[in-house]
């Protein structure tokens, strides 16, 4: 099968994630396809990952059909999987369910896994606000002076809040938090994504 290209369309809402990951730009044609790549693009054990694959062919009571995944995710370990991405009542009907064992099947039998994620497993809060502001200020540019100093404070201190990293730095808060918010991104430094991003949120050296 050849790739499958995505255009814009009046009918489903075509969105471009830019990854410093991949060093690409995915093009998903869902506000839920674009929230995982979020997910994806800070997940540590994930290596890279691809929008609109090159897809497979599978049967369905003896008809053949085409299907072309969300995304094919690649991990450190070497593992692949290919992901479809629903909206849960999607997901839990069983027409869904049966084409997805059919689809699942034909991608074991070529060497690859197939999962499907759902709004339950993407849209968790505040973990993806914490993803969109970390990807807002992501950059692959060279640690700047503001960003040496502040990696300075961390060998010095150990463990500071957000309140503190301003507090003992001779920038503005307007310049700092996008150099500390890249640091965050780079993995050079730690925040619990889980909790609201916030002046008293302690972040610590990764």
């Amino acid at each position: 099968m050849k790739k499958r290209i995505l255009r814009n369309s009046s009918v489903k809402n075509i969105s471009r994630f830019v990854s410093l990951k991949t060093n690409s730009i995915h093009t998903v044609e869902s506000d839920l396809e674009f929230d995982a790549c979020f997910h994806f693009e800070f997940s540590p054990q994930i290596i890279t990952f691809e929008a609109q694959p090159i897809g497979f062919e599978y049967f369905i009571e003896g008809k053949l059909h085409r299907y072309t995944p969300d995304f094919l995710v690649t991990y450190k370990d070497s593992y692949q999987s290919f992901y479809e991405i629903k909206p849960k009542h999607i997901a839990e009907k069983d027409e869904f369910k049966e084409k997805f064992r059919a689809q699942k099947e034909q991608a074991l039998g070529g060497g690859k896994d197939l999962h499907v994620l759902t709004d339950d497993d993407i849209q968790i809060y505040p973990l993806l606000d914490n993803l969109r502001i970390i990807h807002r200020y992501a950059c692959d540019e060279r640690l700047n002076s503001i960003q040496r100093n502040i990696l300075n404070l961390f060998k010095k201190y150990g463990e500071l809040r957000i309140e503190q990293v301003v507090q003992y730095s001779s920038v503005h808060s307007s310049q700092l938090l996008p150099s500390l918010y890249d640091l965050i991104a780079r993995q050079l430094l730690s925040i619990d994504m889980h909790q609201p991003i916030g002046w008293q949120s302690p972040i610590w050296s990764s």
